[in-house]
């Protein structure tokens, strides 16, 4: 049986300056120096963790679990795309729903792997207040022969996403977040395997509780 966690690609400039404790930014650099001190010095082996299976597996998960909870209540960046479909979004367009927002690329085997229960989510809301979105890295013509009208994803899927996955600054993919109405992060994981849960089961209880709460 195959163990999906995550393809390990660092999205940040190779440069991270000090920023504030209210950043997306400093929540990741705060992830970047826990897995230096982690993994060590190896720069060969620098962003791919040779222990995630070893001895310092359970450092590394904890530090991803810090990384998601320093980024609660952090505003997202501003956005500004347009789908496979050629939908145009802005900001205007996003404040007032829930977000579920999905960083990907057709060649991470945990990005496949973990879509089926994204479209569950997405099936489940999908008439709800409730806007579905995943910025893949590839270019257009790479995904429209497998993603687009296929059904494979049912999320909006916004193709040459790197830019904006900058913005966000995480490590790794697939990443996962959860935004309430006011553009606010309420939760966000990175890597997929059936042991860590389906984000099914992570993302419904929040969104229900989301919409729940705008109802009042």
């Amino acid at each position: 049986m195959k163990k999906f966690i995550l393809c390990f690609i660092i999205i940040a400039s190779p440069i991270i300056t000090k920023a504030q404790n209210s950043t997306l930014e400093s929540c990741f650099l705060r992830l970047v120096e826990s897995r230096e001190q982690i993994e060590g010095n190896d720069s060969e082996k620098k962003g791919i963790p040779k222990s995630f299976y070893g001895s310092n597996s359970y450092k590394l998960k904890a530090a991803s679990a810090e990384w998601s909870r320093c980024l609660i209540g952090k505003t997202i960046p501003n956005l500004d795309f347009i789908t496979i479909k050629g939908k145009s979004y802005s900001n205007s367009d996003l404040r007032g729903k829930v977000l579920v927002i999905n960083f990907w690329f057709k060649g991470c085997a945990p990005c496949v792997a973990e879509m089926p229960s994204l479209n569950r989510l997405y099936n489940e809301f999908k008439d709800e207040n409730v806007l579905f979105i995943s910025f893949a890295s590839d270019n257009e013509q790479a995904l429209k022969p497998t993603y687009l009208n296929s059904g494979k994803f049912l999320f909006e899927i916004v193709p040459n996403s790197k830019s904006i996955a900058s913005k966000f600054k995480f490590f790794g993919y697939p990443t996962t977040y959860i935004v309430d109405q006011k553009g606010r992060i309420i939760k966000a994981w990175t890597g997929f395997s059936p042991l860590m849960g389906q984000p099914y089961d992570k993302a419904k209880p929040i969104i229900t509780q989301l919409l729940s709460n705008s109802s009042r």
